[in-house]
């Protein structure tokens, strides 16, 4: 069976090839091949000098596949412009990634982990279309090698479609994948994991040995019933059982761990909310809560907070002594916001 080029680490396509060809026929081939594949997402052995029967063969062993580019739409923003993809995977399923400009030249590429997803919190697009499926680790990464294509991404960061730590397999895979000097070559803490926290999947997240990759935890509520009301999806974990599980990802003394508050106008914008949220962050170390303002989709559950209402929030953060980072809202009107990504053409998108 053939391999797939971009769901592959160096030493597994190597192998591959020495099966194939010999191993020393094979490695001299190999290395560009993989590289071409991951970077540009190009499959042309013909440029390595090969002639037409060894090309032929180098086809049946292995594939590239990337996703079609099946719309994209854009958003000015400061220092650049916000770019939607819209991906057609070969089932005819699809999904969104985005690119975010941050300033001084640099990007980060937001990216889906799976078709849906099964945790249905009620402020997201993604959570009311149910999953589909997972996706693959080629698939996975196929998102960050299109964008690689025209442009390198910066950085990486887990948080679009799907609850990441709920296909754990796959993202293992592209963890391992991304980060091979040989293809695409991320530092660990170019790549943040941003996740609901499930209990099993945080524990599971330190044996991989990735000491400076980033861990996010979207936790929007610190009290247990709003948050699983907001979250149906974590009903069945317990807070204190998330956070215990989240402070073992700590894999350095100085690792500052994310916390993301989605700001919901009356509802999750009280005193009483913030005091929760200290007594969540007690002996958790050094945190940073990252405040992201509603982003209203198709059926939103409250409005955009206001200025003035982000703003109080934000001074009551810094009272109880909570580190706090405002994050600018971005991709908005083309629903490419937190939030606001679904497996839908555009125009099929239901009207605000």
């Amino acid at each position: 069976m053939p391999l797939e080029l971009l769901g592959a680490t160096w030493a597994e396509v190597e192998r591959h090839a020495g099966a194939a060809f010999g191993r020393e026929k094979g490695r001299g081939a190999a290395a560009p091949i993989y590289r071409d594949a991951l970077r540009q997402g190009t499959f042309m052995p013909e440029r390595q000098g090969l002639g037409a029967a060894a090309c032929m063969r180098w086809r049946e062993q292995f594939t590239c596949t990337l996703p079609a580019l099946r719309a994209q739409t854009g958003e000015p923003a400061e220092h650049g412009t916000v770019v939607k993809t819209l991906h057609g995977l070969a089932d005819g399923n699809t999904i969104e990634s985005v690119s975010l400009p941050m300033g001084r030249g640099r990007t980060s590429l937001c990216l889906s982990t799976q078709v849906g997803c099964a945790r249905a919190c009620t402020f997201c697009e993604t959570g009311r279309q149910g999953l589909q499926r997972n996706l693959t680790a080629a698939e996975i990464v196929a998102q960050v090698t299109s964008q690689h294509a025209r442009s390198r991404a910066d950085t990486l960061v887990f948080m679009g479609m799907g609850e990441p730590l709920d296909n754990f397999e796959a993202l293992e895979q592209a963890l391992a994948v991304l980060t091979d000097r040989h293809g695409l070559g991320y530092a660990h803490d170019r790549l943040t994991i941003c996740t609901l926290g499930p209990p099993a999947g945080l524990r599971r997240l330190p044996a991989l040995g990735y000491r400076r990759l980033n861990v996010n935890l979207s936790l929007h509520a610190a009290d247990p019933a709003l948050r699983a009301r907001l979250l149906p999806g974590t009903a069945r974990q317990p807070l204190a059982e998330v956070r215990d599980a989240f402070a073992a990802c700590r894999q350095r003394d100085n690792q500052e761990l994310g916390i993301h508050w989605c700001l919901l106008p009356g509802i999750n914008d009280r005193p009483d909310d913030v005091a929760a949220l200290a007594t969540f962050c007690q002996g958790l170390g050094r945190v940073m809560i990252h405040l992201i303002p509603f982003n209203p989709g198709s059926l939103p559950i409250t409005r955009a907070p206001t200025e003035a209402e982000i703003e109080r929030f934000v001074g009551w953060l810094r009272a109880a002594g909570l580190p706090v980072r405002r994050r600018i809202t971005k991709g908005r009107t083309v629903m490419a916001a937190c939030g606001q990504l679904a497996s839908a053409e555009p125009a099929a998108r239901p009207s605000r």
